[in-house]
């Protein structure tokens, strides 16, 4: 059917059209030759190493013996297939017109610095401070600063498949900041197959992706529409996108145990409980003297009171030197007591810039607010399954000895558990469940959260991050006015009130000062209120956010929003269930293809020119009546009802609108002349 409409479009053409005239695989031979396309490298089906190179001719790995084909005997088909796609000409692309390489060189010849607020990655420290150390590299306005981001994806609807498949996108960061994060920007370098997660073998997988990267750090020969000329195109990646398990993967260092946080090297907050590690002790970000750090339940579970530090440059590429031979599937020995912290030493290393960039990693603020939302939600409620306010978290009180009133009070032959004050009571649980119900929120602001709340059972099912999102910021604030203790009370709010701050879309540098003072604080605050269970690693990473926010910029830079809502993309993009990964590739080069010819068609709507689901407020003057310009398109049809409702939209009318003031003034008149009139009769 393909090859008829090729030849059915090739015969409608003049004559001295180019479109492919034969078949599909003549249609992918033009779009590889205009850098569309992608390679296929054999994989060991152990992950041992790609057959490329040297070992591009042979059948067998000569450590493993596993055989890189299914079937030896019949029809050679590969056991493991990685699909790359070339970066350096899909990075030249940014120059083949010129609209486009103005966008590539925004950061530096449009952009408008100020000093207080940041909203492109160009105004963080972490670029300012690349730029410091490569004066060479920044003095060109064309060179691109990247990021990589991945993350494992199960590509069926069957979420009872295990299947997990990891692309890898790199991210252009020269380009406007409404344009960073936009999905046709990401340019797909890697597709690592499943039907497992790569794991510790990622590295393996992003050779070919490191040796383009070093390619692209010597320079590549790049012509650029608007002066006509070839330069010298180079680029570097300033950090990766990823959520926290991804983490170890992609960097070889641990994100589990005692030294779970990414930050710190030495003197970890992590304290063992009865069944597992908790963060505790957050006075130690405070300064010396503080109240808090006086009133702390913690103060002798460590041995030092000093903040947790990091490694020094030189000390880290120690600790990567003793791993450096590391290789899949073996494991590092513990010495004696000290724990290792590092796995493996990536090939990233490799990168002569990668060891002084001051954010390699970023943590992602999207999983961190929802992993901090349903621990709330979970103790606040009292959910089976989902508070930390369980047995064993009431025997750990009684261990470290403080909160006599919480813990487990003997009666009889049992135990009773005391009511803590942040859990709700069931006639408040039921009044908050209300609340969320009647809750409504504008177009496109939310999800519609109350599918996911049983108010009858007072359970939660199926939170998105973005519900998440939205609870933790203002709902939950909102809703548990009233409802618990003010101390209680104020302390969420000052943490909502923190994540809504981090998100926004501007940061001023003053407010991420004070931010990164307050956090402390509120954790402490938390410390006094929860129980040390409720502190797991998600929680205590919080204290770190401002820190990166300076460094990096607004969290839409690096948070995995924009990266989830690609990988959906992909999985819809799946027709063979038996090949999800060439029928992903395919979809991918026929979309990037159609994307790369829709930049220049101004005449033909495309997803670039076409209108937004919702326009604002552009176009008040279609309206009569101008508190009714919100420009959203309404969907359904209408239904002629009276409520109490009515009187509300009638009182905001009036008291919003200019357009109403004639008829105010009109009705007070007549209003008055009816009651002089009445009072004269009296008479």
């Amino acid at each position: 059917a393909f090859s008829a409409i090729l030849k059915i479009l090739s015969s409608a053409f003049p004559k001295f059209n180019t479109l492919p005239k034969s078949n599909e695989e003549e249609a992918k031979k033009m779009l590889r030759e205009l850098g569309l396309g992608y390679v296929s490298i054999h994989v060991c089906p152990n992950n041992c190493v790609l057959f490329r190179k040297t070992y591009a001719e042979l059948d067998n790995y000569r450590v493993c013996e596993a055989s890189r084909w299914k079937d030896n005997e019949s029809k050679k088909v590969p056991a493991k297939v990685l699909r790359h796609f070339p970066l350096v000409p899909r990075l030249q692309r940014l120059f083949v017109s010129k609209k486009r390489s103005e966008e590539a060189q925004w950061h530096k010849l449009k952009r408008k610095y100020n000093e207080k607020e940041m909203t492109h990655p160009a105004d963080g420290k972490a670029w300012e401070d690349f730029d410091n150390r490569w004066p060479d590299f920044a003095e060109d306005a064309q060179n691109l600063r990247l990021g990589l981001a991945t993350d494992g994806f199960n590509p069926f609807s069957n979420m009872s498949s295990s299947y997990s498949m990891w692309p890898v996108f790199v991210i252009p960061y020269n380009l406007p900041p409404w344009a960073c994060m936009d999905e046709s920007n990401f340019m797909m370098a890697l597709l690592i197959p499943g039907p497992r997660s790569p794991g510790k073998a990622l590295d393996v997988f992003l050779q070919p992706l490191v040796e383009e990267l070093l390619e692209l750090w010597k320079g590549v020969d790049t012509l650029d529409a608007i002066t006509g000329k070839d330069f010298k195109l180079r680029a570097a990646v300033l950090w990766c996108i990823h959520d926290y398990p991804a983490l170890s993967t992609l960097s070889g260092r641990t994100t589990s145990g005692y030294f779970a946080c990414l930050h710190y090297d030495k003197n970890p907050l992590s304290y063992a409980i009865r069944s597992k590690l908790c963060y505790i002790r957050h006075y130690r970000f405070l300064p010396r003297g503080h109240r808090l750090c006086k009133d702390s339940e913690f103060a002798s579970l460590h041995d030092s009171s000093a903040k947790p530090g990091t490694f020094t440059t030189e000390e880290l590429l120690e600790e990567l030197e003793k791993v450096r031979d590391v290789r899949v599937g073996q494991k590092r020995k513990r010495l004696g007591n000290r724990v290792p912290i590092w796995g493996r030493r990536i090939c990233l290393w490799d990168l002569p810039y990668w060891p002084s960039l001051k954010l390699r990693h970023n943590l992602d603020v999207m999983h961190i607010e929802k992993n901090v939302c349903e621990s709330l939600l979970g103790t606040i409620l009292d959910i089976k399954g989902k508070s930390k306010d369980t047995v064993n978290a009431r025997l750990d009180l009684a261990d470290l000895k403080i909160r006599k009133e919480l813990q487990l009070q003997h009666s009889g032959d049992s135990y009773d558990m005391p009511k803590a004050r942040y859990t709700l009571s069931k006639s408040k649980k039921t009044q908050f469940c209300n609340f969320l119900q009647e809750a409504k929120f504008p177009d496109g602001y939310a999800s519609n959260i109350q599918r996911c709340l049983n108010p009858d059972s007072i359970k939660w099912q199926g939170l998105k991050t973005h519900d998440c999102h939205i609870l933790l910021q203002g709902i939950i604030p909102a809703g548990l006015r009233g409802l618990l203790d003010d101390d209680i009370y104020q302390t969420l709010a000052e943490f909502g009130k923190f994540f809504r701050e981090l998100c926004s879309q501007k940061l001023n540098k003053d407010v991420l000062a004070r931010m990164k003072t307050e956090i402390p604080v509120i954790l402490c605050k938390l410390e006094k209120i929860f129980p040390p269970a409720f502190f797991d690693v998600m929680v205590h990473l919080a204290v770190h956010l401002p820190d990166e926010a300076i460094l990096r910029g607004p969290v839409q830079f690096g948070w995995m929003y924009p990266i989830e809502r690609r990988l959906y993309t992909l999985k819809r993009s799946v027709r063979n269930k038996a090949h999800p990964e060439g029928s992903i590739a395919d979809a991918y080069v026929a979309d990037e293809a159609l994307t790369f010819c829709s930049r220049y068609m101004d005449d033909v709507e495309t997803r670039f020119n076409r209108l937004p689901r919702n326009v604002g407020f552009s176009d008040q003057s279609a309206y009569i009546v101008d508190v009714f310009g919100h420009g959203v398109n309404l969907i359904g049809a209408f239904d002629l009802s009276y409520s109490e409702e009515l009187d509300k939209l009638a009182w905001y009318v009036l008291h919003n609108c200019d357009q109403a003031e004639k008829y105010i003034k009109y009705v007070l008149k007549y209003s008055l002349f009816c009651i002089l009139h009445l009072f004269l009769n009296y008479f």
